[in-house]
């Protein structure tokens, strides 16, 4: 009987079965299991044998009934589209990290260490080689201190997690929180009450006994396996996950109901949403209430909500310099695609790194500045070796600037110093590689640079490639040079809708005018549901 319990689990698990009641009843015989195994000895092996064959028999009920129901049938949900609002981390009002007393420069430069800390983290990441799931820690010890290096499983999110925050809320009734938005990670996490070791925030954290519909996720869930390190915990699945700068949060998975506000005000829910309750989180993450996860894996926000959304989302991310107080149109469903077809979007594939396969890799074939090759940049130099993990070209929201390999960056440095006749200025102290003094110049105008990806070009506007960082005219190069691996930033980004078709494994690129204008000017959220939820 015990060989036909452990066959139905090897089997259920081998068909990667998502059904919530089924990993439930699943988990029930294992945590079954181990308590009637410590007192076998003073109940007896035979009320053991019973109770499996009816847990077993439950199981396969449960099995054969729910089999093949989606988490859209099983809930009755259809969404079609689902408009949110991202805030800029560092300048929009709204921002717990916003410092109205701050200039733009001051706010801009501390952006511009965060991308150097989070390249230095994809870094550590990279290094590190594939790392299994489902890896097996003491949940009883303390991680140790965030410092430049780990070999553990790590997200690229450094002690500013990203550029950008959504409004998120988790629980019935819901609770709302700011949380950073992410694409270089997957985990979707919260500060959770009661709170052995966390950071200041200025919302209260997230209470799961004001909830009604908080649900623990058991260890031996398929779910739970997809996390980096997990640990038993009297049944429970408990996580740590790790960042670049080894900041951590630790918590225990579970299910709650997700509600996500539109453009418009509506909101949407979202049943048995599985979040990170994180109860021991260390390192500085900028006095947010936590984290969204947007990357490739199992538990981030997408992949989870992917056959309610199509496997679909995009963003239009605002000029740095514009108002403080626009937003940029984050896009989950069908609208994404529509929207992209409207604005003729041309698509590159996408790749995966089996070291890093949170991450959005696509293929660089090179640069040009002014219509001219940059010369000197060595054949090859872009592409990413699948064996190592090296190389490669990441799309990224969160790093601020693009970090070029440097046997691509020093050419492409090179070439445009030589182009540019403008005064040049000392830029160490803030951060950047080539600055120039445009007090003087009325009218000034740069080459024309232009990334070229396999089957579109991304041609950048001035302000995508150099920004004036203050009001007495210093204008500064917004690129800068990393080993190892190239990362596209969101400056680059800014003023081009980007859309994630995850299920066609590609990414869509095209520019767009103001994408402020077309955060205003998208149409009320079509959601429908088959009941109310």
């Amino acid at each position: 009987m015990y060989l036909m319990w452990q066959t139905m689990v090897a089997g259920a698990t081998r068909k990667g079965f998502k059904s919530r009641a089924m990993q439930d009843a699943f988990a029930s015989i294992a945590e079954e299991r181990q308590t009637r195994r410590d007192h076998s000895a003073r109940r007896g092996l035979d009320q053991l044998s019973h109770l499996v064959v009816v847990a077993s028999i439950a199981a396969s009920i449960a099995l054969l009934a729910e089999a093949s129901i989606s988490l859209s049938e099983k809930y009755n949900l259809t969404v079609k589209t689902m408009f949110v609002d991202m805030k800029h981390l560092d300048h929009h009002p709204d921002s717990p990290l916003h410092n109205a007393h701050s200039t733009f420069a001051e706010r801009f430069h501390i952006t511009v260490m965060r991308s150097s800390i989070r390249a230095a983290g994809f870094k550590n990441i990279l290094a590190s080689g594939i790392r299994p799931r489902g890896v097996n820690f003491d949940s009883r010890t303390q991680p140790s201190a965030p410092s430049s290096s780990s070999s553990s499983f790590q997200s690229p999110v450094t002690a500013s997690p990203g550029s950008y925050i959504m409004t998120i809320s988790l629980g019935t009734p819901p609770q709302t929180k700011t949380a950073i938005v992410d694409t270089g990670s997957d985990l979707v996490w919260l500060q959770c009450a009661p709170c052995s070791d966390c950071y200041q925030q200025a919302d209260p954290v997230f209470e799961p006994r004001k909830s009604s519909t908080y649900r623990r996720i058991r260890y031996f869930s398929p779910m739970c396996g997809q996390l980096p390190q997990v640990s038993y915990s009297s049944g429970i699945c408990t996580y740590r996950y790790g960042y670049g700068d080894q900041s951590t949060t630790q918590g225990e998975l579970a299910l709650e109901t997700l509600t996500l506000t539109a453009t418009d005000g509506s909101n949407r829910t979202f049943p048995n949403f599985a979040f990170g309750c994180g109860r021991r989180n260390q390192g500085t993450f900028s006095g947010v209430d936590g984290l969204v996860g947007l990357g490739r894996g199992a538990v981030s926000l997408n992949e989870q909500l992917g056959s309610l959304i199509g496997s679909k989302f995009s963003y239009c991310l605002v000029d740095v310099s514009s108002s403080a107080t626009e937003t940029s149109p984050l896009i989950f469903g069908d609208e994404a695609v529509v929207t992209g077809t409207a604005l003729q979007v041309k698509y590159t594939p996408l790749l995966r790194n089996p070291a890093a396969d949170t991450f959005y890799y696509v293929k660089l074939n090179g640069i040009t500045v002014n219509n001219r090759p940059v010369a000197d940049i060595p054949w090859g130099v872009f592409d990413l070796n699948v064996h190592t993990g090296r190389g490669g070209v990441i799309l990224d929201s969160g790093t601020t600037i693009s970090q070029l390999i440097h046997s691509a960056y020093i050419p492409f440095l090179t070439t445009l110093q030589y182009l540019i006749q403008y005064p040049r200025i000392d830029s160490s102290q803030i951060g950047f590689d080539l600055c120039y003094d445009l007090s003087g110049v009325r009218n000034p105008s740069f080459p024309s640079v232009t990334l070229h990806f396999q089957g579109v070009d991304l041609v950048l506007p001035a302000n995508n490639v150099f920004l004036e960082v203050d009001q007495q005219g210093t204008t500064c190069l917004a690129f800068a040079g990393t080993t190892d691996f190239t990362i596209v930033g969101n400056i680059q980004q800014q003023n081009h809708y980007i859309l994630y078709d995850i299920a066609n494994e590609r990414v869509g690129i095209a520019p767009v005018k103001s994408c402020a204008r077309l955060a205003t000017a998208t149409p009320v959220p079509r959601l429908s549901s088959k009941s109310d939820m």
